[in-house]
């Protein structure tokens, strides 16, 4: 499988949507620094593994890579993703695209499964990336820079699944079980001893409590005076005995409560029946017995009022009529000396005396009406204040009354406590008694007490008994205990020490594999010849359970100390080649450089491009970024090209606004059979 394309679209420096097709045989990408080239490679890891693994530092300023991955700078972006393709061998596409919104359309499992075989290492997809792309600030320190632990990892995970990789794996499995079966015995072990631990505290309490044993006689006795139905039986007795102590506990605070009510009530009663509450309370009726009396001689005066005001208002009512006639009489006069009201024979001085005489008579019959309206009201006003001091002293006796009322009722419900408590009615009326009563029944209770401990006291001999059973059969159990816990520990041991077995085997397995990279990574070195006198590199391996990854020159020399910075880059390029060489589950033949010669001499720069010129012809896809452009004329013109595995040379820059372009994609031809051979006609390439 190879590299088809790689598109990107709002990620990183890239804005526009740009599409970069690889060559089947071989893809020369240049331009200067920070145009996007190592963001191409970016691209490759972030479709493959969802990340870029290059960045030590996660998070800086509360800021982290996720904040950089997609675009930032002016303008937005129609879209935010990155699509990788790939080709199998039989010409079948297999395409990723990460978007920033939805994320991946392949699973983690379809690109392990198009990617990688069976035999794919733990991380497998990481370790594809870190293996097929080469970086510029990673060549020396995932080679020579890295601890010989992580050394020994790296190549371990190149070589992918190891055949004793199971046997180690269910060894690991033996061991824990035989962990865990070990910790429960430990765990059983550890409870029986404080079970054990627990009895020999019983039996401490026990003999302490039979030291302390008095009277067994006296306090049966005592017992079955407070609870005479119980057996005969010393436990029934004890049982019976505690009983009746929480019955009697029970029973002296009601008793207590009944001693504080009848107390209230007492009080209550006294003050009741005190002479002067007693004076008052006749004062009180009889206050208002006579102001009954009082109102109701007023309300009488009132009705008597009525009547004579309804008598004035008749006698007005003639009056007035008279004084009608009166008028009537005057205004006619005499008639022929005769009086127009009584027919009489008057004279004119008679009729007047007459009609004056009868005037009086009429004003003397009006006058009594508005006495009798002032006697109606006054005989009121009476009333209402003889009704008020009745109704005050009627309230006042109606108080007394309900005080005596409350009295009552207090009664009552001491008489219903001690109805419901069953206590003795002959201390409702007598406080002092029960409080002597309360006084007695305390100190039986004390006595039941010290009856059940000398009783409690009895039992420690067959108590003790019991419990030295117990700790006889404990310690039994715990003997047995300990030598299941023996027997767990020495399994144990035995399933680490095969554990450790399978490590070795799978340790020497792995050394097998290694023993056939030496002769490739002697050859790469060689070729890249970071030193002049040191013309090879070793290496060595020590440690059955972690495992060290020394690489040595010269006389046992470790070069990430005596290189220089060419030199240690050399290295590890030769070091990092023969790993990705070393692959054998991954189905991606495709070795991705991120501008792989900075700080390395010409002389080594021309050595790599062989190299790489070398891999080409063993038909392996190479994909290489590099600044100098003279350097990629040179891998353009050494890099096989074929008609059906062609080349491919893109430069890329930045546009106007700062966004990534593709300024020129060429195809390159294969070269002519023949092109290289002796021909004085021939013009040389790249001569005038």
């Amino acid at each position: 499988m190879r590299l088809d394309f790689v598109e990107v679209c709002g990620f990183r420096g890239f804005r526009d949507k740009v599409k970069i097709n690889f060559g089947r045989g071989f893809t020369v990408i240049t331009g200067r620094n920070g145009v996007g080239k190592s963001t191409l490679c970016d691209a490759i890891e972030f479709a493959i593994t969802g990340s870029i693994d290059k960045y030590t530092v996660e998070k800086s300023a509360k800021e982290s890579l996720s904040d950089y991955l997609w675009w930032r700078g002016e303008g937005a972006p129609a879209a935010h993703y990155v699509t990788a393709g790939f080709v199998g061998d039989d010409g079948k596409p297999f395409i990723i695209t990460r978007m920033r919104e939805s994320g991946s359309n392949r699973s983690p499992d379809e690109i392990l499964a198009a990617l990688c075989s069976e035999s794919a290492p733990d991380n497998a997809l990481k370790q594809l990336t870190r293996t097929s792309i080469i970086r510029d600030e990673w060549i020396a320190a995932l080679s020579l820079d890295l601890t010989e632990t992580e050394r020994f990892e790296l190549v371990r995970s190149a070589l992918g699944a190891l055949e004793g990789a199971e046997s180690a794996a269910k060894a690991k499995e033996v061991v824990a079980a035989a962990e865990a079966k070990h910790s429960r015995n430990e765990a059983a072990y550890e409870t029986a001893r404080s079970r054990l631990s627990d009895r020999l505290v019983q039996q401490s309490e026990a003999q302490a409590a039979l030291s302390r044993s008095g009277d067994v006689a006296a306090a049966l006795q005592t017992i079955a005076a407070a609870a005479p139905n119980a057996s005969a039986e010393l436990t029934s007795r004890l049982s019976a005995g505690r009983q009746a102590l929480v019955d009697r506990r029970a029973r002296l605070s009601q008793m207590g409560e009944a001693l504080q009510l009848g107390r209230e009530v007492a009080l209550a009663q006294q003050e009741f029946n005190a002479p002067e509450t007693v004076a008052e309370r006749q004062s009180a009726s009889d206050a208002l017995e006579a102001a009954r009396k009082a109102k109701a001689a007023g309300e009488s005066a009132v009705s008597d009022a009525e009547r004579n005001l309804s008598r004035e208002e008749e006698v007005d009512s003639v009056a007035a009529s008279l004084v009608l006639l009166v008028e009537n009489g005057e205004r006619l006069g005499l008639h022929n000396d005769h009086c127009p009201l009584c027919a009489a024979t008057r004279t004119s001085d008679e009729f007047a005396a007459g009609l004056q005489a009868a005037r009086h008579r009429i004003s003397t019959l009006s006058s009594g009406v508005q006495a009798a309206r002032d006697g109606l009201a006054s005989a009121k006003a009476n009333a209402r204040q003889l009704l008020a001091e009745f109704e005050a002293a009627e309230a006042r006796l109606a108080a007394m009354t309900d005080t005596e009322r409350r009295l009552r009722a207090q009664e009552q419900a001491h008489v219903e406590f001690y109805d419901r408590h069953g206590l003795n009615h002959r201390f409702i009326q007598d406080p002092n008694g029960l409080q002597q009563e309360i006084a007695e029944e305390r100190d039986r209770l004390i006595d039941l007490v010290r009856a059940l401990l000398v009783l409690e006291a009895s039992q420690s001999v067959s108590r003790i008994s019991s419990i030295e059973t117990s700790i006889s059969d404990l310690r039994m159990e715990i003997e047995k205990l300990a030598e299941a816990v023996s027997r767990s520990q020495a399994a144990l041991a035995s399933a680490r020490e095969i554990e450790r077995s399978a490590k070795r085997v799978s340790a020497e397995i792995i050394d097998e594999r290694l023993a056939q990279i030496s002769p490739l990574l002697n050859e790469l070195y060689q070729r890249l010849r970071p030193h002049p006198d040191w013309r090879t590199i070793d290496y060595s391996i020590r440690g059955d359970v972690r495992r060290f990854l020394s690489l040595k020159v010269g006389d046992g020399l470790n070069p990430q100390f005596v290189f220089s910075s060419g030199q240690r880059r050399a290295a590890g390029l030769a070091f990092l080649l023969s790993v990705h060489l070393s692959r054998a589950w991954t189905r991606l033949h495709a070795l991705i450089l991120d501008d792989p010669v900075q700080h390395i001499d010409d002389f080594r720069a021309l050595q790599f491009v062989e190299v790489l010129a070398a891999l080409r012809l063993d038909g392996r896809q190479i994909i290489c970024a590099v600044e100098d452009s003279a350097l990629a004329d040179l891998l353009c013109r050494r890099l096989l090209s074929t008609s059906t595995e062609s080349g491919r040379r893109i430069d890329v820059d930045l546009g106007s606004q700062g966004s990534t372009n593709v300024i020129t994609d060429v195809e390159i031809p294969p070269m002519p059979v023949g092109v290289l051979r002796w021909n004085v006609s021939m013009q040389v390439v790249g001569s005038m």
